[in-house]
């Protein structure tokens, strides 16, 4: 007798039924769940793509200015010879805030006024001469600018009140334009932020868009405004630079490419942070985002469905 390949009562068990055997054998309910999963899974993600947005923001560096605030320069070149003030003092409108040497020009005034004096007594021996007329109307033109030379050697403050830093020292070498010390108006003085973002936002920036801000070195802890001012145009980095001031070449770092200038007033003087109160000085740098634009999930994905959505 030969034995064949399957068992006889397996034979005759499958002759006595019509179901055909699977190969492999599962719960078909499980299947059913898990497409219906993917389905609710697929209407929620598109649903979600479709009613949420992205958000995209105009960032850049920022600086904190002080409303007010007067740069007191040299006019002309020298050395330092006293420094008549603190930071902290307060000030008037006028007072001298440093001495540049004068010798050489107190020496040309000492001339004028000498040459003058023996002009005069010689104009009172003889008043109807001429030319001593001339040479005393010449003379008192020298004197006056001898003055005026004498006087360009004081540095004095330009506005009434706080001297908020004294860049000048004694002995030294000074140029015209160099920054002698800077004066803070002592009451009402208010802070606020210049902003420098890239040009290409500048079509979709405006007042009154609501500007976050964050102060470097104090993470998480931002400052909520609103723009008060764009500029019309964008500007190279240099210009940019330019605005801030020469005092603040090198504080800012700018990435190649036209700035748009945008303004904010930050809504206090002074900020916390971790309960402690801080003031706001001038050239404090952070980075400040400002939100232009919101799209929903769905179009960012797909970009070509800029053309058919509004």
């Amino acid at each position: 007798m030969t034995m064949g390949l399957f068992r006889q009562e397996a034979v005759q068990a499958h002759e006595g039924t019509k179901e055909r055997g699977d190969i492999l054998r599962f719960e078909r309910r499980w299947e059913t769940v898990a497409v219906k999963v993917v389905a609710i899974a697929a209407v929620v993600g598109f649903l979600f793509a479709s009613l949420f947005g992205v958000d995209e923001y105009a960032k850049g560096a920022a600086v904190v200015r002080i409303d007010g605030r007067r740069v007191v320069t040299a006019l002309g070149q020298g050395t330092i010879d006293a420094v008549s003030v603190t930071p902290g003092q307060s000030v008037l409108v006028g007072a001298v805030l440093a001495h540049m040497s004068d010798t050489d020009e107190r020496a040309e005034l000492h001339r004028a006024e000498s040459e003058l004096e023996l002009l005069l007594a010689k104009m009172l021996r003889d008043p109807n001469d001429a030319s001593t007329k001339q040479a005393v109307v010449a003379l008192r033109a020298r004197r006056d600018q001898a003055k005026n030379a004498v006087e360009s050697r004081y540095v004095r403050a330009t506005i009434a009140g706080v001297v908020s830093d004294v860049r000048a020292q004694v002995g030294h070498h000074v140029g015209p334009g160099d920054v002698i010390a800077t004066v803070t108006p002592s009451e009402g003085a208010k802070a606020s932020l210049v902003m420098l973002v890239s040009a290409e936002y500048l079509p979709m920036l405006r007042e009154g868009q609501k500007v976050r801000f964050e102060l470097d070195g104090f993470r998480y802890e931002y400052q909520d405004m609103v723009v008060s001012d764009v500029s019309s145009e964008g500007v190279g980095p240099l210009e940019a630079q330019r605005v801030l001031g020469q005092e603040r070449e090198g504080a800012v770092s700018l990435q190649p490419g036209a700035k748009v200038l945008v303004r904010a007033k930050l809504p206090a003087s002074s900020f916390q942070s971790n309960g402690h109160p801080y003031g706001y000085f001038d050239g404090l740098t952070g980075t400040a985002e400002i939100r232009v634009r919101r799209e929903p999930l769905l179009v960012t994905l797909l970009p070509a469905l800029r053309a058919v959505l509004p």
